[in-house]
């Protein structure tokens, strides 16, 4: 577990990050990261830090590949997922009404979402900082690049490598995390969003790859230590059917088409003419004990 630190220190380290050896504020000289027991890590040249130590991995590459972040951000980045994204703003302008916002999006990706965030609510909140993990080193790599003003680290959600109540919104998105540390790292009535696929989510595509395909299933339930403040769906069309470079990206950002044969792949670029993306939105706010 992640120390604390005294409420005074919090906002001027809330863009900080703490050692994953032993949970020390890491301070920066140079192009280097330490901290008072001269645990040391560099900084990458686009500006982020990998923090995710090696004893702490499970494989030789965690997360994604390098394929699949490429893939999505080819698809992203054309703006198919564009109404998640202002759904998240609205969600986040209601309910973080003081212009001082301090935005941790855990599985951060390749940084589309905390950097279209940014262009969407940087003038209802001049007094931001954002910041984002992710376990996939290319992904932060490219997250670093897109959004530099930014603080990315290479780290698990399991283990998050920020200070006691430092943020008060965390974001997430299609990404695993430890209900704990999410709460450990929020204010008191800090807002927690989180995003999964509803039961619609992709179904064409499942319809394509397998015989007897399953739809999502919804959590409701609520974590220890928080209230539900809204439950939603966001449901839309996504336009492959015109755009090749399109349907194309969105197979490739899914695991499954990097283990079928190259002839299956065709068949299912073939198949694959209509899809809508389905999202369930829940919005927690953490209580204070």
């Amino acid at each position: 577990m992640f120390s604390s630190l005294p409420s005074t220190m919090l906002s001027s380290i809330h863009n900080q990050w703490l050692c994953p050896a032993c949970h020390l504020p890491l301070s920066q000289k140079d192009r280097t990261l330490g901290c008072d027991n001269q645990h040391q890590f560099d900084l990458a040249k686009q500006g982020y830090v990998n923090l995710h130590l090696v004893q702490h991995k499970k494989s030789k590459q965690p997360g994604d590949s390098p394929e699949m972040v490429t893939a999505r951000r080819t698809f992203l980045s054309q703006g198919h997922y564009a109404p998640l994204a202002q759904c998240l703003s609205q969600i986040i302008t209601l309910y973080q009404p003081n212009d001082a916002l301090r935005l941790f999006d855990a599985g951060c990706g390749e940084g589309y979402y905390l950097s279209t965030l940014h262009d969407l609510i940087k003038n209802t909140y001049p007094n931001s900082a954002y910041c984002g993990i992710d376990i996939a080193k290319s992904a932060v790599a490219k997250a670093a690049k897109r959004l530099p003003q930014a603080h990315f680290a290479v780290a698990s959600t399991f283990a998050i490598p920020l200070a006691e109540c430092s943020q008060s919104v965390v974001i997430q998105i299609f990404a695993p995390s430890s209900e704990s540390e999410i709460r450990r790292v929020l204010e008191d009535d800090g807002i927690w969003i989180t995003v999964n696929p509803a039961p619609e989510h992709l179904y064409e595509l499942k319809e394509c790859v397998y015989d007897a395909p399953s739809r999502h299933e919804v959590d409701d339930d609520c974590p220890a230590g928080f209230e539900i403040l809204d439950n939603q769906e966001l449901y839309f069309a996504i336009d492959v059917q015109k755009h090749e470079d399109t349907r194309q990206a969105l197979l490739q950002m899914t695991p499954f088409y990097w283990s079928i044969s190259e002839a299956k792949r065709a068949l299912l670029s073939e198949k694959l003419t209509t899809a809508h993306a389905h999202f369930h939105i829940k919005v927690l706010r953490k209580m204070a004990i």
